[in-house]
């Protein structure tokens, strides 16, 4: 009997890059998304490292820019990085797209992803999702997500859940969702 806890993939490495490169080229341009990682295998119900992803996706920029915050020892820091592989990355689980950032907006977005880099270890029980949902709430509020934060992290969660195991497996390609309760 196969164990259900692994499926079993016959992916080569070839097939496996080809996949991720359709997935980055299939993801609409200037449009951001909340990415979650798994963290253990077996994979444990709720339990992801968040991140944000702009995806800019244009003929001079493939990619777009990973923003997160750390766990590194006692304390946390931020890494944001430029990406143009975000699909290639370890323990993806799953990319879900939240809103649509004008390319004119890029640059205060990414203010406002960084805003809280000097500060990380002064908000209160931080974490990476923590992190996510305090940059979340600026966000909201200066419109460029329309949501219900905890509707959206309720549907985060449970988009992570029913991927992890094939998160496990390094299944390809990894599922791109729309949020149902963002814009």
């Amino acid at each position: 009997m196969p164990d259900q806890t692994h499926p079993e993939t016959k992916q080569t490495p070839t097939e496996t890059k080809k996949k991720q490169a359709e997935s980055l080229a299939g993801l609409p341009p200037n449009t951001l998304h909340i990415i979650l990682y798994i963290r253990s295998d077996p994979p444990l119900p709720n339990d992801f490292h968040w991140a944000f992803y702009l995806h800019k996706g244009t003929a001079t920029t493939p990619g777009g820019t990973k923003y997160h915050a750390r766990g590194i020892g006692a304390g946390w820091i931020p890494g944001h990085e430029a990406t143009a592989s975000i699909f290639a990355e370890n323990f993806l689980c799953v990319v879900i797209q939240i809103a649509r950032i004008p390319p004119e907006t890029h640059a205060r977005v990414d203010e406002i992803m960084r805003s809280y880099d000097g500060c990380l270890n002064a908000i209160p029980g931080i974490t990476c999702r923590v992190w996510i949902l305090t940059v979340l709430r600026v966000l909201v509020d200066e419109g460029f997500v329309r949501c219900d934060i905890g509707e959206l992290e309720r549907e985060c969660f449970g988009f992570g859940n029913e991927n992890s195991l094939t998160a496990s497996a390094n299944l390809q390609p990894r599922p791109v969702f729309k949020s149902r309760v963002s814009s």
